[in-house]
């Protein structure tokens, strides 16, 4: 087919015009445009899983997290553990609370914070410095109870929120505030490195304490944030930090919160803790236990020692008893500690016990933690 001149002229012009489509096509691939920035995300999700920041959660709870100070100066405060601080530094810090409960007037803080002194104060997020009573002491848990009286026309004070520290697993992020200065609110995060669930329980007196059991933390805790919060991802207090030393390389505890919540009413309504004891060392009951002593299944708690002279021994248990129910209350060598020290001195209870391929009643008195 012959084209004219128009013609010709027109499919040169179509050609012209691909090609350089082709060309930009091209070079758009080897040079691409800058991408448009995305919009902000209107919700950051900062945890559970990989935070990137404890921002969020700080900033909602900063309003609880109290400074414990001293009227006269102490040695050896929290203000000590500042590179250039002379070791016998005196200062008026002792340790951080926080507030608990609804209405805001009561600081939970440690024990041993609240004995350093015979006069507390303390300071709340906004800097305001008040005098503190001490309602209660329990030095056993190594917790103690103050109330402060907000000044006239304040906005009232809110509490942290209690979680609950049984349902804690390891692995599960925490965050650990601290305030001892009064000036500033501290934060150190890390996971939960052991829950204690799985360590032996003992209620025999002078020898271990099983419900003290701690949780464990890699975060990292010291004098300054001792007595401070311990917040879960959800941004509840589920438990209470204690310092045990200053040294990096030692572990960090945490009093669980389940163990703190049992513990407010007493102290606040009486000043301190009645405990009750049951004489016994107890275990888990393992597949290969339960398979020996013809247990259907691994339950209860398994007594390996009884104490002369104890509740356990006058009411007959024995080495190789298993205790599995306090009352009415199913148990296990986890929580039997706890749940007996909670127990009224006096109390009778029965005790489902399993014996010699059976399950029989045990009839036991309980009776008050000797000193």
């Amino acid at each position: 087919m012959k084209l004219g001149p128009t013609h010709l002229g027109a499919t040169l012009a179509a050609l012209a015009l691909a090609l350089a489509a082709c060309r930009e096509r091209v070079e758009s691939a080897e040079h691409p445009p800058p991408p448009t920035p995305a919009a902000p995300s209107a919700a950051r999700v900062l945890y559970p899983n990989g935070p990137s920041s404890f921002v969020d959660l700080v900033a909602n709870a900063r309003h609880g997290v109290v400074a414990i100070r001293s009227a006269t100066p102490v040695k050896s405060g929290p203000a000590a553990m500042f590179p250039g601080s002379p070791d016998a530094v005196s200062d008026v810090a002792l340790g951080t609370g926080f507030l608990v409960e609804a209405s805001g007037v009561y600081v939970l803080t440690n024990d041993h914070i609240a004995a350093a002194a015979a006069e507390l104060r303390v300071v709340l997020a906004s800097g305001t410095e008040l005098p503190a009573k001490l309602l209660g002491r329990d030095p056993e848990l190594d917790v103690a109870l103050l109330s402060i009286e907000p000044p006239a026309g304040a906005p009232p004070l809110r509490g942290l929120r209690l979680g609950n520290s049984d349902q804690l697993a390891v692995g599960e992020w925490v965050v650990v505030l601290g305030n001892a200065l009064g000036d500033e609110v501290t934060a150190s995060a890390g996971i939960i490195s052991a829950t204690g669930r799985n360590a032996a329980g003992s209620v025999i007196t002078k020898r271990a304490v099983g419900f003290r059991t701690f949780l464990q933390t890699d975060a990292r805790i010291h004098r300054g944030n001792s007595g401070g919060p311990v917040l879960d991802s959800a941004g509840q207090v589920v438990g209470v930090a204690i310092a045990t030393g200053d040294r990096p390389d030692e572990l960090s505890f945490v009093i669980p919160a389940s163990r703190v919540r049992d513990v407010l009413d007493p102290l606040r309504e009486h000043g301190s803790v009645s405990r009750s004891w049951l004489g016994v060392l107890a275990k888990p009951v393992t597949d290969e236990v339960a398979q020996r002593l013809g247990l259907p299944k691994p339950a209860g708690a398994l007594v390996t020692e009884v104490k002369t002279g104890s509740p356990a021994a006058a009411a007959g248990l024995r080495p190789d008893d298993v205790v599995l129910r306090w009352g009415d209350r199913t148990v296990d060598h986890r929580d039997l500690p706890w749940i007996v020290a909670q127990t009224p001195a006096g109390k009778t209870i029965m005790l489902a016990v399993w014996r010699s391929r059976a399950e029989i009643s045990v009839k036991l008195v309980t009776e008050k933690m000797p000193e």
